[in-house]
């Protein structure tokens, strides 16, 4: 019996975003939601036809994500913003000091919204993680990062990841899924020598697998739950964003991808979103913010 051919990476969706980010499967619309941070752009693409709506906000939003009640939450450069459908501001919460701003972000599978943030140039020590409750009150569980970056959970809802890319490493933290609370002592799932740049924004699989987008690196790596690299499949730019599995079925992999501070010609790829196919697996359920 001959073994399974490699995954395959081909651009998906040909828009050359200067920070793409946060792909964030949406069952409601069917639609997927993603970011340009630097633009200030939250994009709704249909995985269907492709067609992609624009929502234009003040630039610094590290991630969105739909809201059980409509409309949309998005972690921005002061905090916690809620978007009515057609982009009104319903909610705001201002809860960072100056030169903070949030990053990636996921609501966790009881619907509370969790979001790394991080000093503008990215200083040692000035990260943290933020949990958003469904009355919209957000408080700082955990502090110490430079870049917090990309999260989730396993398929039990009793592990929480976290990425430090500028530690190179990924954490994970027992979680309590029915109280949506960590225990704030991480193990190291993977450590630095496992990438040459910058582990990023993730996505856990059915299995409990972990995909990385690797920014610097030009990857998309596989992890088994105890931190075992399982495959390394190499994406056409060098800086991968993040990662989703999208589509009705979950089966979708999406990476985004960055162009900032990449010269077009030699980077023509930067900024699309790509589609991994031949990966053989499915996501997990994805939650909406509760508030």
């Amino acid at each position: 019996m001959s073994p399974n051919p490699p995954p395959t990476v081909s651009v998906l969706l040909p828009r050359r975003a200067i920070c793409g980010e946060g792909p964030y499967w949406h069952a409601a619309s069917g639609t997927v939601l993603w970011v340009d941070n630097e633009r200030g752009e939250i994009l709704r693409t249909d995985p269907a036809t492709l067609d992609t709506a624009v929502t234009v906000y003040p630039p610094g939003i590290g991630a969105a994500a739909p809201r059980e009640a409509g409309g949309l939450i998005a972690a921005t450069s002061t905090g916690f913003v809620g978007l009515a459908d057609d982009g009104t501001v319903t909610h705001r919460v201002d809860c960072l000091a100056d030169g903070i701003r949030m990053n990636d972000a996921k609501a966790d599978p009881a619907g509370i919204y969790w979001s790394g943030s991080c000093a503008l140039d990215f200083a040692a020590g000035k990260g943290g993680l933020w949990r958003l409750d469904a009355n919209w009150r957000a408080e700082q569980v955990l502090e110490g990062f430079a870049l917090p970056n990309g999260l989730g959970w396993s398929p039990d809802g009793r592990t929480f990841y976290l990425v430090d890319s500028m530690a190179r490493t990924i954490f994970s933290y027992p979680f309590d899924p029915e109280t949506s609370t960590l225990t704030p002592t991480p193990s190291v799932l993977v450590g630095p020598e496992a990438f040459a740049a910058l582990p990023d924004g993730l996505a856990v699989d059915v299995r409990g697998r972990l995909w990385v987008a690797e920014y610097g690196g030009g990857a998309l790596h596989e992890f088994a739950p105890d931190g075992t690299r399982m495959q390394t499949i190499t994406v056409p730019t060098a800086q991968p964003t993040s990662c989703a599995f999208v589509g009705p079925e979950r089966d979708q992999l999406w990476v985004t991808s960055a162009a900032n501070g990449l010269d077009e010609n030699a980077e023509p790829l930067a900024g699309n979103v790509f589609l991994v196919t031949g990966h053989g697996t499915s996501g997990l359920p994805v939650a909406s913010f509760r508030g």
